[in-house]
C-alpha cells in the first residue's frame, strides 16, 4: 500500500503533463533558452499531444472523479480502530487533495498562461504603428507565451499580440523608441523561431487601441 501510495504523486504529475501537451516541460525549454544555455525553440510537445489533448483531459478528469469516489466509499476494515481509520482517511484525504491539485494545476497550464498574458486594452500611444510578423516554430502556448515576452522586451514596442496557431504575431511598435526588427528576428532566431514582416505597418496616428 505504502509504494501504491509513493507512485500516485508522479501519476498525477504524469496525467498532468499529458492533459497539457507537456507543456511545463515546454517552459522547461524556454527558461533554458532565457539563460542562454540551450536554445532549441519548440520542442514539439503539443504537435503529438495536441489533437488528442480533449480525450486526455477527459480520461484524466475521469481518474479524478474516481479517485474521490474510492475515497469515500472506502470501507472500514473490521479489525481497525474507528479513531485510528479515520485520522488514516484524513491523510489520506489531504493527501489526495494534494494530488488532484497539482494534476489540474498541469492539466490547465495552457490556459493559465494565456489569462496571465496581460489585458486587451491598453492606454492610447502617440505616433504607434501596428506591425503584422509571421513568427514559424511555434507549437503550443508555452511558445507563444515566449515569443510574446520576447517581443514585448524589445526597444520600441508598446505591446505585442502573439498566437501560436495561425503563426502570426502584431506589434504596437513606436520607430522612435529604436525598434529594430532585424534584432527581433535574430534573437527569435536564437531560440528557435524565425520570424519576418507579413504587412507594412497598417495604422499610424495619434492613438492605438491596444
Amino acid at each position: 500500500l505504502q509504494r501504491r501510495g509513493r507512485c500516485r504523486l508522479p501519476m498525477s504529475i504524469g496525467a498532468g503533463l499529458l492533459s497539457s501537451s507537456c507543456c511545463l516541460l515546454q517552459l522547461g525549454v524556454n527558461l533554458l533558452a532565457t539563460l542562454n544555455l540551450a536554445h532549441v525553440g519548440c520542442a514539439g510537445f503539443n504537435k503529438v499531444l495536441g489533437p488528442i489533448r480533449p480525450q486526455l483531459r477527459f480520461l484524466t478528469g475521469a481518474w479524478l472523479v474516481a479517485s474521490w469516489i474510492l475515497h469515500f466509499v472506502r470501507q472500514k476494515p473490521e479489525k481497525a480502530e474507528q479513531d485510528a481509520w479515520q485520522a488514516r482517511q484524513r491523510r489520506g484525504g489531504c493527501r489526495l487533495l494534494v494530488r488532484t491539485v497539482v494534476c489540474l494545476v498541469l492539466t490547465f497550464l495552457p490556459e493559465v498562461l494565456l489569462w496571465s498574458g496581460g489585458p486587451s486594452l491598453a492606454p492610447d500611444v502617440k505616433g504607434a504603428e501596428v506591425l503584422k510578423v509571421k513568427v514559424d516554430g511555434m507549437g503550443c502556448e508555452a511558445c507563444q507565451v515566449h515569443v510574446q515576452s520576447l517581443m514585448d522586451r524589445m526597444g520600441g514596442v508598446v505591446h505585442s499580440r502573439v498566437d501560436f496557431a495561425s503563426g502570426e504575431a502584431e506589434l504596437v511598435i513606436n520607430r522612435g523608441w529604436n525598434f529594430d526588427m532585424a534584432e527581433l528576428s535574430r534573437r527569435l532566431e536564437e531560440d528557435g523561431y524565425s520570424a519576418a514582416p507579413a504587412t507594412t505597418p497598417i495604422v499610424k496616428g495619434s492613438s492605438v487601441e491596444l
